[in-house]
């Protein structure tokens, strides 16, 4: 199973090399840019670099094989309001596969080796806001348009062997502008669990989203904005987890990004966590000001819980993302 599992890490990491074309050459080359823009607040909040620590109905867009994670019920959704009169939601639930004929009952509850790992399904709609039409000799005509985005997908993510991680999610997705495009994709996900000297938790992951696919608009096509990366978590204190994705993008140079998060102790009871992070793929120089620095902070009360994030982009403005979630 090991060497099964090191056959897929492999195939993933070549995938910039097979696929050609990978860096800043290829700028503005790639279509379904709303791919790009994470779902979650939490995530938001640590810079998107938490492809090797999600383990909830999250991981159905960050990283499938941390369905693997999941020991409950999870649904969340996800609005988050953008610079330029832009918005974006995000719902998604997951739950743990019973095998066949399955004693197991109850909620909340630990996973046996012998299960099926989890499946969630998630959608992630964008809308640009309306824009006023104009012709091709630059004359407005009168006409308003207002371009939107959907992607809509499935996951399933399970255990292969002690602490590895494996999962696969199919995606379909559409972008509107007057006309309409479509096409599917393929995510790709591996983990590895396992503990450093001094019982520190830690996790490396390699995953690669929308894998194939191109955006075709009448004669023009572009490829989905494939990335391939390599993510880490590291539990540095008992409250404190660490976490960094080293990106490779098809249509631009690779960046790393980062992200904190520290669980508050609190009394029984509520559970409360401060993040922060930094998103590499915002480049200062791109549009000024404070540009890719993120915070937030999340709080859980029983079953559910709420987080928000914020992340600047400079002088276009900030993005804020507000998540409400809950388990059974």
């Amino acid at each position: 199973m090991r060497h099964e599992a090191l056959a897929v890490l492999l195939a993933l990491a070549a995938l910039p090399a097979a696929a050609g074309g990978f860096g800043a050459s290829q700028a503005g080359t790639s279509g379904g840019g709303f791919l790009k823009l994470g779902a979650d607040a939490r995530a938001a909040a640590m810079g998107g670099a938490v492809r090797a620590a999600v383990d909830d109905a999250t991981a159905v867009y960050w990283n499938p094989a941390g369905l693997a994670g999941l020991r409950y019920r999870h649904a969340t959704m996800t609005h988050g309001a953008a610079y330029q009169s832009t918005f974006q939601d995000f719902i998604a639930y997951a739950q743990p596969v019973d095998p066949p004929f399955s004693r197991t009952g109850g909620r909340e509850r630990d996973l046996q080796a012998g299960q099926l790992g989890a499946i969630g399904v998630a959608i992630l709609y964008h809308n640009s806001g309306a824009l006023s039409e104009i012709d091709n000799t630059a004359t407005p005509t009168g006409g308003r348009v207002t371009p939107q985005d959907l992607s809509a997908s499935i996951a399933w993510g399970g255990t292969l062997a002690r602490g590895l991680d494996v999962g696969i999610g199919l995606k379909y997705v559409s972008s509107q502008i007057q006309g309409r495009a479509e096409t599917g994709a393929v995510d790709l996900g591996v983990r590895w669990r396992t503990w450093l000297p001094g019982d520190f938790p830690y996790a490396a992951s390699l995953s690669a989203q929308n894998i194939g696919g191109r955006l075709k608009f009448h004669e023009q096509g572009d490829p989905l904005p494939l990335i391939v990366t390599l993510g880490q978590a590291l539990k540095v204190a008992k409250s404190l987890v660490a976490t960094l994705d080293l990106n490779a993008p098809r249509d631009r140079s690779p960046y790393p990004s980062f992200g904190l998060e520290w669980r508050v102790p609190m009394q029984q009871g509520p559970t409360a966590a401060l993040r922060t992070g930094y998103d590499g793929r915002l480049d200062v120089g791109d549009s000024g000001g404070v540009t890719g620095l993120s915070l937030g902070a999340g709080l859980g009360l029983r079953r559910f819980g709420f987080d928000y994030g914020w992340s600047p982009a400079g002088g276009l403005g900030s993005t804020h993302k507000i998540s409400l979630s809950c388990r059974f």
